[in-house]
């Protein structure tokens, strides 16, 4: 399945307008994740991550119209 603007689009909303309570509770209820309740946090601060992009700087493309390309599988 590709994953085509339109359904990523969708999927960063759906992220967007999701608290993590919410997450946690569809994860738990639903999907039936494991709850580990046994560890202490004292005073201590979360953040959330930044999106980043990722960009090879190196071209892995094919030039197919080319004779010397490489040849495609079968």
């Amino acid at each position: 399945m590709k994953l085509t603007k339109e359904l990523k689009s969708k999927i960063d909303n759906y992220f967007d307008n999701i608290t993590s309570e919410e997450l946690y509770a569809i994860s738990v209820e639903k999907y039936g994740f494991p709850q580990d309740v046994n560890f202490e946090l004292d005073n201590q601060i979360f953040g959330t991550i930044n999106k980043e992009i990722y960009k090879s700087l190196i071209d892995n493309s094919f030039d197919l119209s080319k004779d010397n390309s490489m040849a495609l599988a079968a």
